[in-house]
């Protein structure tokens, strides 16, 4: 097997090939750095590669499997968002204003991977602060999609998705605040999954704290479900974390009789724009849950009510933190990108009522959305409602028009299980996927349903262009 078919192989394969010793976790590291270090000057997926560190610890995995005590990931590569706290490499935040900046402690969820024995590749590429849904900042150039690199890649885990999809690594870990796992994971043609807010213990950039999730970017469900048996479940260092002990999430791929299960549809949520055939794949996903006993009704979930304050709301959340670990960051503006230094001068002037006046806005639709879950099992709808812009041509939006992308936040302000499902190809080339969104709490739910579209409809085999480049598959 070629080096580069053998980075293609996903996280569940691997271990099944380590068990019966086919491959090695040095083997296959080394074969996944080297595609890093080949095709990442391109890509610009990854800020900080560890070398060192990766083969070092594949070595000791190899002897864990060699010894019988392989642990749940044992020798399996991942990579970890920049938005993360890792202790042995920097985390920049996406931001020159912590180029070298080292965390003292490891995230929960790093410090979960480790122990299941996963190997850390490095750190990827996110915009400053995690703040757009393209992944540009001032520590390099832009990170661009696989299927076509002209397109960003999306934000704000644009890294881990172009990363998932070129074959650089199997594993991923995102965070999510507005749909930044949603959209890259759409865009790059992977799993992405947001799980129910808390399931994962969240420490890293902290400019949105009772909206951002941290979870999986992946080539397959069940991987996805293997990173999240290693990751979920309380950490007393995170109060937002969920106490409840999470559920067996790789059982719970398990296929089950839909019968009685009631799916939701919405093209627009009532006021989205959507390519035509966006919302034909939404369409062809329903038919395709239909066809497997589920019952469908066409409904819009409820929006946010009263308008927004939530710029005030997310800029002053976002300067608070950057004040909390960069105290001199008011005279150091000019390291900032534009869209970072808009967002910290707009938070400078943040006023605790509008605060408080946000943050009640969202818990009311936060309710809302709980209430409407009462009624269905699930939600099938867009993720975006574009496909990914060029580089060169930002999106620009009309006065009054909605962001493609509001598909995505009402689920962040909710706390709802949303993933990113790959469904087909759009005429443009690019990947297409559904979002599938479940009660809260409903992770297991969320993650079966996906793998049953994925059974049906299968995408792990499709590799960009840019992977095929000189590699054979057999």
């Amino acid at each position: 097997m070629s080096n580069d078919a053998l980075a293609f192989l996903s996280a569940t394969e691997l271990l099944d090939r380590y068990r019966t010793r086919e491959l090695s976790p040095v083997e296959v590291t080394r074969a996944v750095l080297e595609r890093i270090d080949r095709l990442n000057p391109r890509l610009n997926a990854y800020l900080c590669v560890d070398h060192d560190g990766a083969l070092a610890a594949a070595a000791v995995a190899e002897k864990r499997w060699q010894s019988g005590d392989a642990p749940l990931l044992c020798g399996v590569p991942v990579s970890i968002k920049d938005l993360i706290y890792t202790s042995w490499l920097p985390t920049t935040h996406g931001s020159l204003l912590f180029k070298d900046r080292l965390h003292p402690t490891n995230a929960p969820v790093v410090e979960r991977l480790l122990d299941a024995g996963a190997v850390v590749l490095g750190k990827t590429n996110t915009p400053e602060f995690g703040l757009i849904d393209m992944t540009r900042n001032h520590l390099g150039d832009e990170c661009v999609c696989p299927w076509d690199l002209e397109r960003t890649a999306g934000g704000s885990s644009g890294g881990a998705g172009a990363a998932v999809a070129a074959g650089l690594g199997p594993l991923a870990i995102g965070t999510d605040g507005a749909g930044s796992i949603r959209i890259p994971s759409f865009i790059n043609g992977c799993f992405g999954l947001k799980p129910t807010f808390g399931r994962v213990p969240h420490d890293g950039w902290k400019g949105a704290p009772r909206l951002s999730h941290q979870g999986p970017m992946t080539r397959t469900v069940r991987d996805a479900a293997l990173v999240m048996q290693a990751t979920a479940g309380y950490d007393p260092a995170d109060a937002l974390s969920l106490r409840q002990p999470p559920p067996d999430f790789l059982a719970g791929l398990e296929p089950r009789s839909l019968a009685g299960t009631k799916v939701a549809i919405s093209l627009d949520f009532g006021y989205i724009a959507a390519d035509a055939e966006i919302q034909q794949a939404v369409r062809d996903a329903v038919d395709l849950l239909r066809s497997l006993g589920c019952e469908t009704v066409e409904a819009d979930p409820p929006r946010q009510a009263g308008g927004s304050t939530q710029l005030a709301f997310a800029a002053g959340n976002e300067y608070a933190y950057a004040k909390e670990i960069c105290p001199d960051v008011d005279d150091r503006f000019d390291e900032l990108t534009n869209y970072g230094r808009a967002t910290l001068t707009a938070g400078q002037t943040a006023l605790a009522w509008q605060q408080q006046q946000a943050a009640r806005k969202q818990d009311a639709w936060a309710a809302a959305i709980h209430d409407w879950f009462e009624d269905v099992d699930y939600l099938v709808a867009p993720v975006m409602g574009q496909m990914a812009v060029r580089v060169d041509e930002p999106r620009r939006l009309k006065e009054g028009e909605p962001w493609p992308g509001m598909f995505l936040p009402p689920f962040n302000a909710s706390g709802n299980p949303a993933a990113s499902v790959p469904f087909g190809f759009h005429s443009s080339g690019l990947p297409l996927a559904v979002q599938i969104v479940g009660r809260h709490g409903d992770d297991a739910g969320v993650l079966r349903l996906s793998a049953m579209i994925e059974a049906e409809r299968p995408w792990a085999e499709a590799w960009p262009p840019i992977a095929k480049e000189g590699a054979a598959v057999a």
